[in-house]
C-alpha cells in the first residue's frame, strides 16, 4: 500500500514537472500555443465575446495554475510505448501547435460577428509573439464605425394578424438610432411568434416572419422592412401555383381527452375502455379506477374546453403534470377538426397521454464519513408511496442509522464499544407531502395554482448515545412551501416541536460544572423547542444555460412557551442568511464566493440559544481547517475536547473549482482550491469560556483555513474529499495566530473531511 501511494504521489510530482516544461514535446520549428489576447479599440463588445470565435485554444489550466492535463499526456510520451503511458495519453491532453490557418479561419469568424453586430467596416489583424518553441497570438481588432438603425417598417396582408401589427411596431424591440443587431432580430422574431401563439394561432412559426435590411444608405445608417407573410405566401415562385395562399387562423380547443393510463410501447394495448366526462373533460381510462383522482388532476390543467389556444397556458400545464411526479411521460397531441357546410370554425382537439411510473419504491444507502479524523459509517432504508391516496400524495418512510468513532469528552476510561465505535445514532422518520395547501376551504380556494403551493407534515425520532451522554430527540413539523416567482422560493412552519431529553453521564455532567458555564448546562439539559420560522430563497441560476449566478436564503425563526407545563422551554429569537455567487470562467472552471452569518437571541427564561438551534463552526461545510463544531468560540482556549456552539456566526468562503478528467463510465474528476474564515461567538461574556463574547475585534478572531479537495462526480450525486490546513488561529497568542512561519509544517497538520455534495 506504501509503494502504491509513493508511486502515486511520484506520478503527480512528475505531472507538474511536464506541465512546467510544456513545451517539450514540440518539434522544432513549430509552437505551442500558450495564449490567445483579443486587442481592440473599444469595449463596445467586451473582449470575452471573441473568445468563442477562436478556433484554437491553448491546453486548459487546472485551478487556474497548471497545464496538468498537458502535463499528463507529455509524461505518457516519456518512455517506451507501454500500456500504462497510452493510457496516461488517453486521459491526457495533446499539446495544441500553432495553426496558422486556424488563426485566419478565427479572424474570418471574428470578422462575421462584427458585421452582426453592425460594424461592416471592421479590420481584423494578428500578431504573433514566439519564445522558445511557446506562441502568443494577439488578435488586432479596429471597430470603426458601426451601422445604426434608421427606419422600422412593419407590414402585412394578412387579415387577422394585420389587427396587431401596429402593436408590434409600437412595441418592438428594434428602435430608431440603435446599432445594427442580428440577434436582436432573432429575439424580436421570437417575441412575435410567442405573441401570435397566445393568440390561438397554433400553427404560426418563425419562418413566416422575414427581415429585409437596406445598408445602401450613407451615413452608416439602415433601414429594416420586418414582413409576417401569409400560408404559402413565400414559397419558390416556380411551387406557387400548386398550393393556395392564405391568411393564418387562430383556434380554439374543442375537446379535451385525458387518459392516465397510456403505455407508449404498446399503444395497441392501451386503448381505453371507459369514458368520464367530467367538468368538460373526457377522462379515458383502460379500467373502471383511474391513477389520479378526477379533481387533483383538473386542479393541475391551465387549459378548457372553448378556450383560444394559449401557447402559455399549454406550456404549463405540461409542467404542472410533470412536477406530480407520478408520470413517466407526459405527452400532448393536437388534430385539427375538419371544416364543413355545417363546422366551419377553427379547432383543434388535444388528447393527452399520461404514463404512470411506478407507484412504490425502496431505496437502501451507505456512506463512510471522516469528518476531522472521526471514523464512522451510516446507512438507511427507505419506502416511498408517490400517490398515496390517487392524489399524487407522497408517503416516505425512512429508517437511518450510524456509527461513530468520536473523541471522549471526559477523561474516564470508556466501557461501551460497538468494535472500535463509542457512538450510534438510529431512528424512523415519516413524512407526508401534499400538492396543494392544506388549509381551511376558503383559504385554499384564494391560493393560487401557478404557485406551486405544496404542504408537508413530517414526524420523527433521533437517539443519539454517545460516552458522555444519551439524547433524544421527539420532532413534529407542518410545513407550506410555495414559489412566488421562478426566482423565488418559500418555506413556512407555522409548527415545529422538538422534544429532547438528555441524560449525561456523572462524570460528563460533574465535568461540566466544574468549567462555571451555564450555557453549557442548559445546552445539555431536557428541553422543549416549539418554533415558528420561515425561509426565503433566491436563485436566478438559469436552467438550459451556463451563466453566473447568486444564491441567496434568509431565515427567521422564533420559539415562544405554548405549553403551559412544558418542561424547560426554548425562548429565543434567530435570523440568519446565506449568500453565494457562482462565476462561470469556462467550461472547465468557476470560482465560488460565499458569506453566511447569523444572530440568536434568547429572552424569558432561557439563558441560551438550545443547542439544536445554536451556531457552530468547523467541519466539511464550513471552516474545513477545524474539526466538526470545534472552531470558536472567539479566541477561547479549549482545554476540554466538547462541541463548542454560539449566538453568532460570521463565515465567508472563497473555491475555484476545475474539471480534471472525464472516465468512460462518465464519472468526472473535479480538483478544487479553497479559503475558508469564520469564528462564532456568545453575545456575552461567559466565566467559562473566556475571551469567547462577540466584540469590536471580532475580524482579528477570525479562524482561517485553506487546503485542496477532489469532487467525484457520478451525475446522481458527488462525493467530495477535502484536505484543509489552519492558516490563522485565533485560539493561539495574539502575535502567534498566523500558524506559519511560527511552526514547522507537517502532513499530520491537514484536518481531512469526506463528505456528499457541493460544499456550498
Amino acid at each position: 500500500m506504501q509503494k502504491i501511494k509513493l508511486f502515486f504521489y511520484f506520478s503527480i510530482i512528475l505531472s507538474f514537472l511536464f506541465a512546467c516544461n510544456p513545451a517539450r514535446q514540440i518539434p522544432q520549428g513549430k509552437y505551442l500555443l500558450v495564449n490567445n489576447k483579443v486587442i481592440t479599440d473599444t469595449l463596445i463588445l467586451g473582449k470575452e465575446s471573441f473568445l468563442p470565435f477562436i478556433k484554437q485554444k491553448p491546453n486548459r489550466k487546472i485551478l487556474g495554475l497548471f497545464r496538468f492535463h498537458l502535463g499528463v499526456y507529455n509524461l505518457g510520451s516519456w518512455g517506451k510505448d507501454k500500456k500504462f503511458n497510452r493510457w496516461l495519453k488517453s486521459i491526457g491532453e495533446e499539446p495544441v501547435v500553432l495553426d496558422s490557418v486556424l488563426t485566419e479561419r478565427s479572424k474570418q469568424q471574428i470578422n462575421l460577428y462584427l458585421s452582426k453586430n453592425g460594424f461592416f467596416n471592421a479590420v481584423i489583424s494578428d500578431s504573433i509573439k514566439t519564445h522558445k518553441k511557446k506562441a502568443n497570438v494577439n488578435y488586432h481588432i479596429q471597430y470603426n464605425k458601426p451601422y445604426l438603425l434608421r427606419r422600422i417598417n412593419y407590414t402585412t396582408v394578412d387579415t387577422g394578424i394585420s389587427n396587431y401589427i401596429n402593436y408590434y411596431q409600437a412595441s418592438s424591440l428594434l428602435h430608431k438610432g440603435d446599432r445594427y443587431n442580428e440577434e436582436i432580430f432573432e429575439k424580436e422574431r421570437e417575441r412575435i411568434v410567442l405573441d401570435l401563439k397566445d393568440r390561438g394561432y397554433y400553427f404560426f412559426n418563425r419562418n413566416y416572419i422575414t427581415f429585409q435590411v437596406d445598408t445602401s444608405l450613407k451615413n452608416h445608417e439602415a433601414d429594416v422592412y420586418m414582413y409576417i407573410n401569409r400560408i404559402n405566401e413565400n414559397l419558390n415562385p416556380n411551387y406557387a401555383e400548386y398550393e393556395v395562399i392564405k391568411d393564418h387562423q387562430s383556434y380554439r380547443l374543442r375537446k379535451i381527452f385525458i387518459q392516465t393510463d397510456y403505455n407508449p410501447k404498446n399503444p395497441g394495448l392501451s386503448i381505453p375502455k371507459d369514458t368520464l366526462f367530467y367538468n368538460g373533460y373526457y377522462l379515458l381510462s383502460m379500467g373502471e379506477k383511474r391513477v389520479l383522482r378526477e379533481n387533483v388532476l383538473l386542479r393541475n390543467l391551465f387549459i378548457k374546453e372553448g378556450d383560444t389556444y394559449l401557447q402559455r397556458d399549454l406550456d404549463y400545464t405540461y409542467k404542472k403534470l410533470q412536477e406530480l411526479n407520478i408520470f413517466k411521460f407526459v405527452n400532448f397531441n393536437f388534430s385539427e377538426v375538419p371544416r364543413d357546410s355545417g363546422q366551419n370554425e377553427y379547432l383543434l382537439d388535444l388528447k393527452i397521454q399520461l404514463t404512470p411510473m411506478e407507484k412504490q419504491d425502496y431505496t437502501t444507502e451507505s456512506e463512510a464519513t471522516n469528518s476531522g479524523g472521526n471514523i464512522g459509517i451510516a446507512g438507511s432504508f427507505g419506502y416511498r408511496n408517490k400517490n398515496t391516496f390517487r392524489g399524487a400524495e407522497v408517503l416516505a418512510v425512512k429508517l437511518k442509522g450510524g456509527l461513530e468513532a468520536i473523541p471522549n469528552f471526559n477523561s474516564v476510561e470508556e466501557t461501551k464499544r460497538l468494535y472500535f465505535f463509542n457512538t450510534y445514532e438510529i431512528g424512523p422518520e415519516i413524512s407526508l407531502n401534499f400538492k396543494k395547501f392544506l388549509l381551511p376551504a376558503f383559504l385554499e380556494r384564494k391560493t393560487s395554482r401557478y404557485a406551486n403551493p405544496k404542504t408537508n407534515i413530517n414526524l420523527g425520532f433521533n437517539k443519539q448515545a454517545r460516552p458522555d451522554y444519551t439524547r433524544s430527540i421527539s420532532n413534529f413539523g407542518l410545513s407550506y412551501n410555495w414559489t412566488p416567482t421562478r426566482k423565488q422560493q418559500i418555506i413556512f412552519y407555522p409548527i415545529d416541536i422538538n422534544s429532547v431529553k438528555v441524560s449525561l453521564s456523572p462524570e460528563f455532567k460533574s465535568k461540566l460544572e466544574t468549567l462555571s458555564d451555564p450555557r453549557l448546562l442548559y445546552t445539555y439539559d431536557t428541553h422543549i423547542i416549539s418554533s415558528t420560522h420561515a425561509t426565503w430563497i433566491y436563485n436566478n441560476q438559469k436552467t438550459r444555460t451556463i451563466n453566473n449566478f447568486i444564491f441567496l436564503r434568509i431565515t427567521g425563526e422564533v420559539s415562544a412557551k405554548i405549553f403551559k407545563e412544558s418542561l424547560n422551554p426554548s425562548q429565543f429569537v434567530k435570523s440568519d442568511f446565506d449568500i453565494s455567487y457562482h462565476q462561470y470562467i469556462n467550461s472547465f472552471n468557476n470560482v465560488v464566493y460565499r458569506l453566511a452569518a447569523g444572530y440568536g437571541l434568547p429572552y424569558g427564561t432561557s439563558e441560551s440559544l438550545p443547542f439544536e438551534k445554536s451556531f457552530f463552526g468547523g467541519g466539511a461545510n464550513s471552516v474545513r481547517a477545524w474539526n466538526t463544531r470545534t472552531l470558536g468560540p472567539g479566541s477561547y482556549k479549549k482545554d476540554i475536547n466538547i462541541e463548542q456552539s454560539g449566538d453568532i456566526k460570521i463565515e465567508t468562503n472563497v473555491e475555484f473549482r476545475s474539471e480534471l478528467f472525464t472516465f468512460p463510465n462518465g464519472m468526472i474528476l473535479e480538483g478544487a482550491t479553497f479559503v475558508d474564515a469564520g469564528n462564532i461567538w456568545t453575545r456575552n461574556k461567559v466565566a467559562g469560556r473566556p475571551g469567547g463574547e462577540f466584540t469590536k475585534d471580532f475580524i482579528g478572531q477570525m479562524g482561517i483555513g485553506g487546503g485542496v479537495g477532489m469532487r467525484f462526480n457520478f451525475s446522481f450525486f458527488i462525493l467530495r474529499l477535502d484536505a484543509a490546513l489552519k492558516l490563522r488561529d485565533p485560539s493561539l497568542d495574539v502575535n502567534e495566530r498566523w500558524v506559519y512561519p511560527n511552526q514547522k509544517f507537517g502532513l499530520k497538520d491537514f484536518t481531512w473531511n469526506l463528505a456528499i455534495g457541493y460544499p456550498f
